[in-house]
């Protein structure tokens, strides 16, 4: 289930996430707001059982890929 932009990007910027919904909107509007902007941000939701996943989902940006699974550490 990958989805892919129309254009390849240069850079895959990829970041997990647990439980942190103290940090993750401040982590991910930081990547977002780079001056670089031919990327696509993977983000992996490692089975948050908190407001992670809510607050991934807000977010809309067409370099941003979120994938969930359950909790692998």
């Amino acid at each position: 289930m990958t989805e892919r932009l129309s254009t390849s990007p240069k850079i895959s910027v990829v970041m997990s996430v647990y439980n942190d919904e103290q940090y993750v909107a401040a982590a991910v509007r930081s990547i977002l707001a780079q001056s670089y902007g031919d990327f696509e941000f993977i983000i992996i939701n490692d089975g948050s059982t908190d407001r992670t996943g809510e607050i991934l989902g807000s977010f809309h940006d067409q370099r941003l890929r979120l994938f969930g699974q359950e909790n692998r550490g």
